[in-house]
């Protein structure tokens, strides 16, 4: 197989407290010999600035001198300036929390450089905790050495083993015609009954404006409660099926169907605040990625996809090297695709792989997400919520921004 779908290094029960002096005079040496590298080449290709971390009156920077990663105790007047708690830092150097994470959570406070050094140092971390490279060069080829077809979608009678190397190899994978699309208009109509039942601010959906003023759903959570045809799928032998061939050689954990397993997702025209249309990020950008990944979310189109209702795009091979989303954003260095669908398609991508759904221009769209995660550790948890906390809180997050904006 490709490249390997478990790339789990850190486990909960090894988790303690880490001081910023403890980390940059006995961690940092032994992660520097590692994964120094590959840090250095992020630093060089994205013309990093140097990075002071500020925790509590304790001051450390990270640059490069003379071509090396250095760490000393102090400021640098030109660097990106980030000021975290002493347990924040600590989080962050145990990869349970990300730059990012806190960024989404609103708690981080730089300074000295924009936002796209915020970007690009999200991603040196990773690679300096985890060795996971921010920078070179990708092919994208099959079993036998061939160049592959980005844009290629497999039916349910291909061979199992092409559709777990396409997946592996370039991030992502669509599935066409897996469903039946009479069961997605039924799902659709299941949708409609749902929403009386999702209030706003009530924990388990989100919401957003559009142009007309008006607030909309634009996530319902715990729908599986609603949706008997949902559930029939997820507990057929198609889907079944479909854990098998994605699983390959690795081993997925079954998910108990109930609860929030699944969503539904309605995309409308027209949205100018809210988290409907996401643009780039990774499943596994808040924190947590050395614990879980890598996970599969698969997407159910209930409606079909393209320009004109919005699609998923993923860049491809963003799993296998950390490009920086402001990056991906502006100047992606590898192909980004565009998938799209028919009623009853899937998609599949990895939780390491950058994606983003476009707005909808003429129509809205409708689609559900669910994850199959990795088997857990022998003795570790089943079903891993530990930046759900933080998830949960997004929808409150843009909710305050919204009428914040209002107010002023």
């Amino acid at each position: 197989m490709t490249y390997p779908l478990d790339r789990r290094t850190r486990r909960d029960s090894d988790r303690r407290f880490i001081g910023i002096s403890d980390f940059f005079t006995s961690e940092f040496p032994r992660l520097n010999e590692q994964n120094g590298t590959v840090v250095r080449a992020g630093i060089i290709q994205y013309g990093a600035a140097a990075l002071t971390i500020e925790v509590e009156g304790q001051v450390w920077t990270l640059r490069l001198e003379d071509g090396n990663l250095k760490a000393f105790s102090g400021a640098d007047e030109h660097a990106l300036r980030i000021s975290l708690t002493a347990d924040q830092f600590s989080d962050l150097a145990q990869n349970q929390m990300s730059l990012n994470g806190f960024l989404v959570a609103r708690s981080l406070r730089f300074s000295g450089r924009g936002l796209d050094q915020v970007s690009i140092w999200d991603s040196l971390w990773i690679g300096l905790l985890e060795g996971w490279p921010s920078s070179g060069d990708l092919s994208f080829l099959d079993e036998a050495g061939n160049p592959l077809d980005l844009q290629r979608s497999f039916g349910p009678d291909e061979p199992a083993h092409e559709i777990a190397h396409f997946l592996r190899e370039t991030g992502y994978v669509h599935l066409a015609g897996w469903l039946d699309p009479a069961d997605m208009a039924q799902i659709s109509n299941e949708i409609d009954c749902a929403l009386p039942h999702y209030t706003e601010g009530d924990g388990k959906s989100w919401w957003a404006s559009t142009a007309d003023g008006k607030r909309h759903c634009v996530r319902l959570q715990e729908f599986i409660e609603h949706s008997p045809t949902t559930h029939r799928i997820m507990t057929s032998p198609r889907w079944a099926l479909l854990r098998e061939v994605l699983a390959g050689s690795d081993r997925l954990l079954e998910v108990p169907i109930e609860g929030r397993v699944i969503e539904a997702l309605i995309k409308p025209v027209g949205v100018i605040a809210g988290p409907s249309d996401l643009t780039y990020h990774r499943d596994c950008h808040l924190g947590r990625h050395a614990y879980v990944c890598s996970r599969m979310t698969v997407g159910i189109s209930l409606s079909a996809s393209g320009p004109e209702n919005g699609q998923l795009r993923v860049v491809a091979g963003s799993h296998r090297v950390a490009l920086p989303v402001e990056v991906a954003k502006n100047r992606p260095p590898f192909p980004v695709v565009s998938l799209r669908t028919a009623p009853g398609d899937l998609t599949v991508h990895l939780s390491c792989t950058l994606h983003e759904a476009t707005p909808p221009v003429i129509a809205e769209r409708r689609v559900m997400y669910t994850e199959m995660p990795l088997r857990p550790f022998e003795g570790g948890p089943g079903i891993d919520t530990s930046v759900g906390e933080l998830r949960a809180q997004i929808d409150d997050i843009h909710r305050h921004k919204t009428r914040a904006a209002n107010d002023t």
